[in-house]
């Protein structure tokens, strides 16, 4: 009877609890949104290509472009405008002639069918669309609005442009209604090329925050043990507090986890899945024993995540298979009770997780894809990712770990230095080492299997950040002990002052010309469009890096068409040594490149033969067609003044902008430099430029 008591006051204690933790979850969910959004704002800056050409110029050829749709249903009014794909996007096989099945039975046309299949799979796209879906609805919402603005705009504007009495003879709805509309139709291009990102703070950045929290929290209660309930920690003597400060204010998740990257959101598949794990995972054995049926829910959706996160980036499996195997070994059961969970639960729900990702890119593709084959295929057997770069194989140790970890590195060593020494006593705290020891080798599998892949970055590691914060957490409650609110108010204003400077350096100055050039290119084709409503087709050519720069996604504009080019540097080049890609040929020697690429351009016969209006030179070394002079161009500044002669006399182009891009290098105060950014007539700051050339 009184063990009966006892029980019925722990399930109560239990509830409440939890009722207090779900209010106190949705009060963090606010906050951090918050914060998220204005980081998202403060964000200026280019990390990587990737973040646009990975996410949000895909889901730009699905809204708004006709080139890329397999729907049979009716085009939108909105898909009328360019659309740039990377190779990833549109590597294919060449499908062979069937051969003749005649004289061979069905068994054996099942198994060369598979075949086919197989091989088509691994030769074919390597990104999964299940990254951008939240994207491309987003872009899908954004269609309807400018759709809806876009109808009776003539005489939405003549209401607001009517004098006195017009307006007085009009509703204030209606006023109102013009107004919007004016304005959704000028901050169109904000709203596309911005707006994913604010969407990506919110849905990828805010749950792999609040996950930091849960899975912190729910080891710290395990470490106090069922009949602590009660104890109440403030926030400076919390794990979970702790943990959730060093992910908040890491300078590497303000910089990259809101950006709209597929890493971002395989970080936030593995946070979210391995918070729903807790009890199996943590060996909760109070949830596990309490539930009714074998698996829960929960247990099967985090293992969906993982078979869709499989689909965004199959290297996410080095994550989860280990979570799958220490889940079956934690297992206190006999044989076959471990196989039914190894199969049960982790296999079947994460191959469910791999068909739905396979149903989405056959909805978009029109075929079916299995995009995490042809990107096995490609880096893994044909090993060709090294073609972007390469590092050693200890660089995620002595560089990549130290570098994303910023100041919380010393705490995550210390703790993991302690579990693998196993100083941390075995009878206060078994079950909390055995949960910390569980993080650890999440960690350790992930990069270690990353570090035999040649080509190395600094955010592939972006998914288990999160989980090193997680044990760095608990190393600096165990450091603080006793110190008062004070010293631990002084800690955190430290994490701020050692995190923030990075983030406002790389999110505010390092590498924002792509951006801004665009954004003035926006402004002045809007311009010139509104000034002639004939005048709305423009080209924009970028002769730099191989992708530096977003395409249509950053330009977009209602009822202006605009047609970008940008330097081929595909794999089809870089692997062959016979053909020289654009990228390539452009860097060597620019004028070159220009003089032989476009109409016009080309000293002798081919610029006297040919005009501009029939452009059928050709540059005999690559054997490509010439192309045309288009409306504008953006280049690095290095690159402009070697090829300014062909801009200015041949093109007769004008510069018309040089927007800042990066620091190029500090120097002590002159008053000859120009254009610098001098502080207290003490130093200068030299910045490299991207210059834009107009030929309209």
């Amino acid at each position: 009877m009184m063990d009966q008591s006892v029980r019925v006051l722990d399930k109560q204690s239990t509830q409440n609890y939890n009722e207090n933790n779900r209010k106190k979850l949705f009060k963090l969910f606010i906050l951090i949104s918050i914060y998220r959004l204005a980081n998202a704002w403060m964000i200026r800056t280019q990390f990587d290509p990737d973040e646009y050409w990975q996410t949000l110029e895909p889901a730009y050829c699905l809204a708004f472009s006709n080139e890329t749709t397999t729907s049979p249903l009716p085009l939108h009014p909105q898909q009328k405008y360019g659309c740039a794909l990377t190779w990833e996007w549109t590597r294919r096989k060449i499908s062979p002639s069937p051969a003749k099945t005649q004289d061979i039975s069905s068994f054996q046309k099942v198994i060369q069918s598979a075949q086919t299949a197989i091989d088509l799979a691994l030769h074919g796209p390597v990104r999964s669309y299940v990254s951008i879906l939240p994207t491309y609805w987003y872009y899908l919402g954004c269609r309807s609005i400018f759709q809806w603005a876009s109808k009776d705009d003539k005489d939405s504007h003549s209401v607001l442009n009517k004098g006195n009495a017009g307006n007085r003879q009009q509703s204030y709805t209606t006023n109102l209604v013009a107004y919007t509309k004016k304005i959704v139709l000028q901050k169109s291009t904000y709203l596309i090329s911005k707006g994913p990102v604010f969407l990506h703070a919110v849905t990828v950045a805010v749950p792999t925050d609040l996950s930091v929290w849960i899975i912190a929290s729910r080891l710290e209660r395990l470490a106090m043990h069922h009949s602590h309930h009660d104890i109440i920690l403030h926030w400076w003597q919390s794990w979970a507090s702790w943990a959730l400060i060093f992910t908040i204010t890491s300078w590497f998740n303000g910089y990259a986890l809101i950006r709209t990257y597929a890493n971002s959101t395989e970080t936030m598949f593995l946070m979210v899945g391995v918070a729903l794990l807790g009890p199996e995972l943590f060996g909760d054995a109070s949830v596990v024993k309490d539930r009714q049926c074998r698996h829960r829910i929960q247990a099967r959706i985090a293992f969906v995540l993982g078979g869709l996160s499989a689909c965004v980036r199959f290297t996410s499996l080095a994550a989860w298979i280990p979570i799958g195997i220490i889940i079956v070994l934690r297992e206190h059961t006999t044989a076959k009770q471990k196989l039914g969970t190894l199969f049960g639960l982790c296999a079947v729900n994460g191959l469910l997780g791999v068909v739905l990702g396979c149903c989405v890119d056959r909805w978009v593709y029109g075929f079916w894809a299995v995009p995490f084959l042809g990107n096995f295929h490609f880096n893994v057997v044909l090993g060709l990712g090294s073609l972007y770069g390469t590092h050693p194989m200890l660089w995620y140790i002595y560089a990549g770990i130290p570098a994303i970890c910023g100041i919380a590195l010393p705490m995550f060593l210390w703790e993991v230095l302690r579990l693998l020494t196993k100083t941390y006593p075995r009878t206060n705290d078994a079950e909390g080492t055995r949960s910390r020891l569980t993080i650890f080798w999440i960690i350790a599998s992930y990069t270690i299997l990353h570090s035999f892949s040649e080509h190395k970055e600094f955010r592939f590691l972006l998914p288990v950040l999160p989980l090193m914060f997680i044990l760095a957490g608990h190393a600096m409650v165990q450091l603080l002990g006793g110190m008062s609110v004070y010293q631990s108010k002084l800690i955190l204003v430290a994490l701020c002052l050692l995190n923030y400077p990075h983030l406002i350096y790389l999110g505010a100055i390092h590498q924002r010309g792509p951006l801004s050039a665009n954004a003035y290119l926006a402004s002045i084709m809007n311009n010139a469009a509104q000034k002639d409503n004939s005048n709305n087709q423009f080209s924009v050519h970028y002769l730099m890096g191989c992708h530096s720069a977003p395409a249509y996604s950053h330009l977009h504009l209602t009822d202006v068409f605009v047609d970008v080019d940008y330097l081929d540097c595909s794999p089809e080049c870089r692997s062959n040594e016979d053909i020289t890609c654009e990228s390539d040929a452009f860097s060597n020697d620019p004028y070159e490149f220009v003089q032989s690429t476009y109409v016009n351009t080309l000293d002798g016969e081919c610029e006297l033969e040919e005009s501009i209006d029939t452009p059928s030179c050709t540059n005999i070394q690559r054997n490509i067609p010439s192309k045309q002079i288009p409306s504008f161009v953006v280049i690095m500044q290095d690159d402009a003044s070697k090829i300014e002669v062909l801009l200015t006399d041949k093109w007769n182009a004008t510069r018309v902008a040089s927007v800042r891009h990066s620091v190029a290098s500090i120097s002590w105060y002159e008053e000859t430099h120009n254009d610098v950014l001098s502080f207290f007539s003490l130093i200068d700051i030299h910045f490299e430029h991207i210059d834009i050339y107009s030929t309209v």
